[in-house]
């Protein structure tokens, strides 16, 4: 989606970004090369020839819920319940619908705006039939079968379905190049492993990061992690080909990220270097360290996808996608 009108100016400020008399958007200036922004709404099919990049999106989409109980596939819904100003206040979710208790009117107020500190209404979270056929067409499309007798009843995770409509979209706009996905996730096998019996579902509030969706309600960021072998099957039917799949410790190592790190360690002026210039030196080090820490930043995967190459372009290796050698 695009972005607000404040996000906009804000980045405008922080870049050159021009705007006319009615605050709409005129230009981006980026070092010299022209950006604007836009919807996929606003960019016609088989029009892009370059890449489509994202960083951290796809972990951000919505996602459903779901658990084994008795052998059976079921949703988890959200509900609420407890004690507010008019009463007893319940709901239940049956099918397609939500009934509420004879001590709650709509027409009165909502009893989510009732829920506060004392907590006189609390989320609760129920389980029915899925809402959609799509949680077990995307279990047939990712090749996991949850009833082989792996997973007992309680077993939990979730389903991004959002991610195949986005993918599809992105497919349709890309006539030739690449979609460059970076995102922490798994394969399929590794993402529903019956080991993983709670998912990987994350909250972070404040920089803290727990299990709990239910707190701090519009104030914390909710993610999933993101399953990469979706990612790859959808392509094949969108007429996407996979190029190749790595981490991203791998990926920058070879584009000579070693090199770069290695640059900062000497010094090519043959001057004593200065108690400060170490400090910024080992800070420079230190955050580029981070991006290939195997057990943090460099664990992303990195899947990279291609549409309309020629057999030439096909046959020639991206760098990125070599194994850095070994010295």
């Amino acid at each position: 989606p695009l972005p607000s009108p404040p996000l906009i100016k804000g980045r405008g400020q922080e870049q050159d970004i021009y705007f006319s008399s009615q605050g709409e958007l005129n230009k981006i200036d980026v070092g010299g090369i022209p950006v604007r922004w836009c919807s996929f709404e606003d960019i016609s099919e088989n029009s892009i020839t370059g890449c489509f990049f994202s960083n951290e999106l796809v972990d951000a989409f919505p996602i459903h819920q779901f658990i084994i109980e008795e052998g059976k596939l079921k949703e988890i819904y959200v509900t609420f319940e407890g004690i507010g100003e008019w009463g007893v206040v319940g709901a239940k979710h049956s099918g397609d619908t939500i009934s509420f208790s004879p001590g709650y009117s709509s027409a009165n107020a909502s009893p989510l705006q009732e829920w506060g500190e004392d907590n006189t209404i609390k989320f609760v979270e129920v389980t029915d039939i899925p809402s959609t056929s799509g949680l077990n067409d995307y279990f047939d499309l990712v090749g996991i079968n949850l009833f082989d007798g792996a997973y007992p009843d309680g077993y939990r995770s979730e389903v991004n379905l959002a991610t195949l409509d986005w993918l599809n979209t992105v497919a349709t706009k890309l006539k030739r190049g690449f979609i460059l996905t970076i995102d922490y996730g798994y394969s399929a096998q590794r993402y529903y492993l019956p080991a993983r019996n709670q998912g990987t579902l994350q909250c972070y509030y404040r920089h803290q990061h727990h299990n709990n969706p239910y707190l701090y309600i519009g104030e914390q960021d909710i993610t999933a992690h993101v399953n990469f072998t979706t990612l790859e099957r959808q392509g094949e039917l969108c007429g996407l080909e996979t190029v190749g799949f790595t981490q991203q410790g791998l990926f920058l190592m070879a584009l000579g990220l070693g090199d770069r790190i290695f640059a900062l360690s000497t010094n090519s002026s043959n001057r004593i270097a200065k108690g400060e210039d170490i400090i910024n030196i080992m800070r420079r080090r230190d955050v580029l360290h981070q991006l290939i820490n195997p057990t943090g930043l460099g664990g992303f995967g990195i899947l990279v996808q291609s549409k309309g190459l020629s057999e030439m372009e096909k046959r020639q290796q991206l760098k990125g996608l070599t194994v850095p050698p070994m010295v």
